[in-house]
């Protein structure tokens, strides 16, 4: 796990807090990204950005015995749907192809590895348990079949737990809203597939199963341009008579992304940031944590990115008070 001096740990705090506010739900809940579906963009590829939320699907591995290419691929079924439009342009409750091509996706054969693996879970235990974003083509590249298409992969998003996961698929990231007093609606979730979206002050992970370490990763994720999937429901509280919105998270999503062997470098006035640019400067204030990371590890982590190696030395450092 990674600790960065460059992210605010608030948000996992936050959420963290959240599940103890002295809240009141309304008697009325209306969840305004629920519903149906809009119409699929006509050419299956919708909107392109790292943050966009059209063609996102749910990826299933097929396990049906027969011989390949017709059977033993994967089967996709586009989220928050009821149908889903395949490669030869048919409508369906979901899609069969053969081959995914994982050339538009940046990603390794190891990834592909850890998809297909996700993907079977999805057959053997209740839920979704990875996502795909992409489109279908008409013709695949490596099977004696080259008319059963195949779908080309662009992100990758894996679960982080093993919850069953219930309800509306929503991309979720921080909105940069600070307020004075709580509820503060920080959070902007918007609707996979459609272009339905609301800010909320919560988001709920009890349902999730997600280990603390796993949840700050997570909170990171919010500061950045592609966020996080979360599936869950809306729930209204009150704190103070103040009215809020928020969602529970039955189960959360990250995205995969290739981990880099190039350097990490640490930089900052008093040497507290650890990150993949060389020289990085920071203005020259210091705190008695920042003393914690002259001993530390600076290394490239899990999820790729450049961080802080946590250490039961470093921890028991940053927890301990500031001298007097």
């Amino acid at each position: 796990m990674s600790l960065s001096t460059m992210k605010s740990f608030g948000f996992a705090a936050l959420a963290a807090c959240s599940l103890f506010a002295v809240s009141c739900a309304s008697d009325q809940i209306v969840d305004e990204l629920a519903g149906p579906e809009e119409v699929e963009p006509a050419d299956g590829k919708g909107d392109i950005s790292e943050g966009g939320v059209h063609t996102y699907y749910e990826i299933t591995r097929d396990m049906r015995k027969c011989s390949f290419p017709m059977c033993s691929g994967f089967f996709l079924d586009r989220l928050n749907a009821s149908s889903t439009k395949c490669h030869d342009g048919s409508s369906q409750e979901r899609c069969y192809t053969p081959e995914l091509d994982m050339s538009e996706s940046g990603l390794s054969a190891a990834a592909l590895d850890k998809l297909s693996e996700a993907a079977a879970q999805s057959v053997l235990k209740e839920g979704v348990h990875a996502i795909v974003r992409g489109r279908f083509a008409k013709k695949n590249l490596t099977t004696p079949q080259p008319t059963l298409g195949r779908f080309v992969v662009t992100e990758v998003w894996i679960a982080q737990s093993e919850a069953v996961s219930d309800g509306v698929f929503v991309k979720v990231r921080d909105n940069g809203v600070r307020c004075i007093a709580a509820p503060c609606a920080s959070t902007t979730e918007k609707a996979l597939n459609t272009s339905r979206t609301a800010n909320i002050a919560e988001i709920d992970f009890a349902e999730a199963g997600v280990e603390d370490s796993v949840l700050e990763e997570v909170g990171f994720d919010m500061f950045e341009p592609h966020g996080v999937i979360v599936v869950g429901d809306r729930y209204n509280f009150q704190i103070s008579g103040r009215k809020g919105k928020g969602r529970t998270a039955t189960a959360v999503y990250r995205k995969m992304r290739e981990t880099n062997d190039a350097a990490c470098f640490v930089g900052g006035c008093s040497g507290q940031v650890c990150s993949d640019q060389e020289g990085v400067i920071t203005t020259c204030e210091f705190r008695p944590e920042f003393a914690c990371f002259q001993d530390a590890t600076c290394e490239r982590q899990a999820d790729g990115g450049c961080g802080w190696t946590e250490t039961a030395e470093l921890q028991t450092c940053l927890a301990a008070p500031p001298p007097l």
